[in-house]
């Protein structure tokens, strides 16, 4: 199962990015972590990708009534997606960290930073997929996972724009 995983595109989607995004190939799920909500569907469309789950961000002030995180299995994998500001991800990870832990998640999906993160922290995997097009690390960028039944891959890839 291909992932694309984006985060924090603002509003802002380039044919440029999503040429970039095609040349690593088809995928089979959007996950979208917050900052523009109605963003991922839009890069689903743009992409032809039919499952897509997205969590609100801290600037997606006419979303309401949306779950800020959520759960999802995929292949035997727990994943949680979420955009990170309640968690204060720009602080440091710990309580988000605990709360992978209370959830027993396998993968945790965050933005909010604007940084990309693809780490094990106490076997879990924090991926960050960092922002499309305002990062602070200097490289805009997304990210990819592929999850089989015994492993997950994960990368960040940048976005020339």
């Amino acid at each position: 199962m291909k992932v694309l995983v984006l985060s924090d595109s603002h509003g802002v989607i380039l044919d440029s990015q999503i040429i970039e995004i095609q040349e690593h190939g088809k995928y089979d799920i959007l996950i979208h972590c917050g900052d523009k909500y109605k963003d991922a569907q839009k890069f689903a469309d743009k992409l032809n990708i039919d499952t897509v789950y997205q969590v609100p961000g801290n600037c997606d002030f006419d979303v309401h009534n949306k779950e800020l995180v959520i759960t999802k299995v995929i292949k035997n994998k727990k994943l949680l997606i979420t955009h990170g500001h309640i968690h204060n991800v720009k602080e440091n990870l710990q309580r988000l960290l605990r709360y992978a832990k209370e959830k027993n998640a396998d993968v945790v999906l965050y933005g909010h930073t604007h940084q990309s993160q693809n780490e094990i922290i106490d076997n879990i995997l924090f991926f960050n997929p960092g922002s499309t097009i305002f990062p602070k690390d200097g490289r805009a960028s997304f990210g990819i996972l592929e999850i089989s039944d015994d492993k997950i891959i994960s990368s960040i890839e940048s976005i020339k724009n």
